[in-house]
């Protein structure tokens, strides 16, 4: 085999790594208008510090904010990541495993955790560790509903936070929910309908008119999607709700309607691990096998590791679209986004609410006075990141010659 000095110049450049705060280690995707580069992130300390996300959201300024075990991390184009300040709480997160994330209406930040919740105005962080507000303080995810939070606790049900008042829907109460814990949260705003999966409890519609509350069971754990306990929005109106196993649309009006297995993916079946629906219909599926691309009825696209989606593993934990039109996505070992024809989505999108009669449950009223964050500059990549991304092209192209 003779040697080509130009492919292994290139392919050098290519395998630097990532120091902190540069820019990522890319490569293209070939596939027409499907063309688009992926960029790849290695945990460090002054990078992103874990490869686990637990949550993540749009920023208010183009940015991106993910939760991990180790600290809540922004992306505008570097990364910096908050930390702990165990010397002032009121400088610092709770703790450093973060479980939710959430802007308000207010474009004040919260952020959950296995004990409690903090709200960032920008300058100040409010303490949320009081029992009489939150029965239960772990949180496991946080939804804004207009000027509303709603917080899904470890085994308490639902709590909702409305200028000032906290109000505790307790697991069984009269009108309340008919569970114990959810597992995710996400809305319908084709019809303004707060969606709730558990686990092993059913799948549940919240509907709101005049402050009052009504829970609906949609799906009985019994019933043909009611252990598909995780839900994402679709944008164009409805909801995906997904478990290991399948995937299924919902809306108001046509009920549940399968999309696919673990069994339809190329050479599978292989474990679902997330969805993300695009505003352009296409569903994003993050799979032990890469990420699949669902439309129109129909994969159409297959994204893994030779087309640079990851190193080391096959297997996608996480997926999200975030509002510059990046399809970020974990691995064991990686973050990482996409820059291909995937549709935007709202920075935070204003929800409306079709009015529903329901009885009325008593709040508990707490004074909490939260302001507005100022803003953050958006992203701007580097001349570095521009010219790895120009080399990175040509790697489809040059290899040694025998």
């Amino acid at each position: 085999m003779r040697y080509n000095p130009v492919f292994y110049f290139l392919l050098a450049l290519c395998l630097i790594p990532v120091a902190a705060g540069a820019d990522p280690t890319t490569a293209n995707v070939s596939g027409g208008q499907h063309a688009g580069a992926v960029y790849l992130f290695r945990p460090t300390s002054d990078s992103i510090p874990s490869a686990q996300v637990n949550a993540i959201i749009n920023g208010l300024h183009g940015e991106v904010l993910i939760a991990t075990p180790l600290g809540l991390s922004t992306y505008d184009g570097s990364w910096s990541t908050r930390h702990i300040n165990r010397n002032n709480l009121s400088n610092g997160l709770l703790d450093n495993f973060v479980t939710a994330l959430a802007y308000d209406s207010s474009g004040n930040l919260w952020i959950g955790y296995a004990g409690g919740i903090q709200i960032y105005n920008g300058r100040d962080y409010q303490i949320i560790t009081d029992q009489q507000l939150l029965k239960s303080l772990q949180i496991r995810a946080l939804q804004r509903w207009n000027d509303e939070m709603w917080i899904a606790t470890g085994n308490a049900g639902l709590n909702q936070y409305n200028n000032g008042n906290w109000t505790w829907y307790a697991p069984y109460s009269p009108g309340g929910p008919g569970f114990y814990e959810a597992d995710s949260l996400a809305l319908d705003s084709a019809t303004g309908t707060l969606l709730v999966g558990t686990s092993q409890e059913g799948l549940w519609a919240v509907t709101e008119s005049n402050g009052t509350i009504l829970f609906a069971k949609i799906q009985d754990k019994n019933d043909p999607c009611g252990l598909l306990g995780q839900v994402r929005q679709d944008p164009l109106g409805g909801a995906y709700f997904f478990n290991s196993t399948e995937v299924a649309h919902y809306t108001a009006d046509t009920g549940f309607t399968p999309i696919l297995s673990k069994g339809d993916f190329y050479g599978g079946p292989y474990a679902i691990n997330d969805v993300a629906a695009g505003t352009g219909g296409a569903l994003y599926v993050a799979t032990e096998d890469g990420i699949y691309v669902w439309e129109k009825g129909a994969i159409t696209r297959h994204l893994g590791t030779f087309e640079g989606f990851g190193t080391n593993s096959h297997s996608i934990r996480r997926i999200f679209i975030d509002a510059m039109g990046r399809l970020w996505f974990s691995t064991p070992d990686n973050i990482g986004y996409y820059t291909g024809d995937v549709p935007t989505v709202p920075l935070i999108a204003v929800e409306t609410i079709t009015p529903t009669p329901t009885p009325t449950l008593v709040p508990v009223n707490v004074s909490l006075t939260i302001t507005p964050a100022p803003g953050t500059p958006p992203e701007n990549h580097s001349l570095l990141d521009r010219i790895a991304g120009f080399f990175a092209g040509f790697l489809p192209f040059l290899h040694p010659s025998g």
